[in-house]
């Protein structure tokens, strides 16, 4: 004798529960839901801030163009300071650092330090 399948009055009930929780569960975390959703507005401020820092540098770069092209004395000063280039007759003078001084050749104590004879001879007048 085959079991009556009986239900439970109640089970329309549970099953749009069950359906309810399913669909809530799809719209947070699948493939489109909140969780994605917030990582894109996240993504989105980062991008919106890197792209008013490429706005700003790009605007400076205009202006470092603009005063290339029309000003010869900025242009002199960034061939003397980035390309080392002086004017014909010019001496230049080349001090260490004090980092380099100690990297390199101990030095005399002031006391002990006598001046060298110049090996260099003047021309005369």
């Amino acid at each position: 004798m085959p079991l009556p399948l009986s239900l439970p009055y109640r089970w329309p009930i549970y099953l749009l529960g069950t359906l309810i929780i399913a669909l809530s569960l799809v719209t947070i975390v699948g493939e489109r839901g909140a969780v994605h959703l917030w990582r894109l507005r996240r993504e989105k401020v980062r991008l919106d801030e890197q792209n008013f820092r490429l706005q700003l540098e790009n605007q400076k770069l205009h202006q470092r163009i603009m005063r290339i092209r029309n000003d010869n004395d900025y242009l002199e000063k960034l061939a003397r300071e980035e390309l080392n280039m002086v004017r014909p007759g010019e001496v230049v003078y080349r001090f260490q650092s004090p980092g380099e001084r100690a990297a390199g050749r101990p030095q005399l104590s002031p006391s002990t330090s006598e001046p060298r004879p110049s090996s260099a001879r003047k021309a005369p007048r």
